[in-house]
């Protein structure tokens, strides 16, 4: 699929996601880490999940993971003119440091299948990074 082509609600930075968000434009996936526990975060927020701590501070991750689920989405949700991005592929990705997250497939995904392995991927999506997943070659 054409980079150029993608439609998507891009997200509003908040207090708590801007530096999510402005690795992304670097090409960095950034996590949380706990001080405390030790935890990786994904999404970003302002206390751990894992123990309640608030000592969290930012680290890069590798962009690899793993296809836990997957779901080839038929229908637009956001009205017509969204039609054109029809179908794609949403995954959710065990990442290698732990967390799991919810993102959207590129290139071929005929064959994908659980447990294969990704990448993360940056799209320029309207002036702004989106990290998106691929299969690894």
């Amino acid at each position: 699929m054409n980079q150029q082509t993608i439609r998507a609600h891009l997200p509003t930075p908040t207090v708590d996601s801007a530096p999510f968000w402005e690795g992304c434009t670097q090409g960095k996936l950034l996590l949380q880490a706990c001080d405390a526990c030790k935890g990786m975060i994904y999404f970003p927020r302002r206390a751990c999940p894992h123990c309640g701590a608030s000592s969290l501070r930012w680290a890069q991750a590798s962009g690899r993971g793993r296809v836990f689920s997957f779901s080839e989405v038929h229908v637009s949700f956001y009205g017509p003119e969204w039609n054109s991005e029809l179908p794609y592929t949403l995954a959710l990705i065990d990442l290698e440091e732990g967390p799991r997250m919810l993102s959207r497939m590129m290139g071929d995904t005929s064959e994908i299948r659980i447990g294969d392995s990704v990448q993360v991927v940056f799209v320029d999506v309207e002036n702004q990074k989106l990290p998106f997943f691929q299969l690894s070659k």
